[in-house]
């Protein structure tokens, strides 16, 4: 069964919730978006190879 939330716990989570959805503003008009714990970047892991490189190889397989 869940137990009622008191008012000053409300209160808390109401103000950390503004907090949370200014910074994430603040981050988007910034062009920096805020890191998230555990989230791998994938465009790093992605642009290892260069894109020259990918066009080499895409002409190599349509000539042969």
């Amino acid at each position: 069964m869940a137990r009622n939330a008191s008012k000053e716990e409300i209160e808390r989570n109401n103000k950390s919730q503004k907090m949370r959805s200014r910074t994430l503003k603040a981050a988007r008009r910034g062009g920096k978006p805020l890191k998230r714990e555990g989230k791998v970047s994938v465009s790093k892991a992605r642009s290892k190879t260069p894109r020259s490189q990918k066009k080499l190889a895409t002409i190599r397989k349509s000539r042969s």
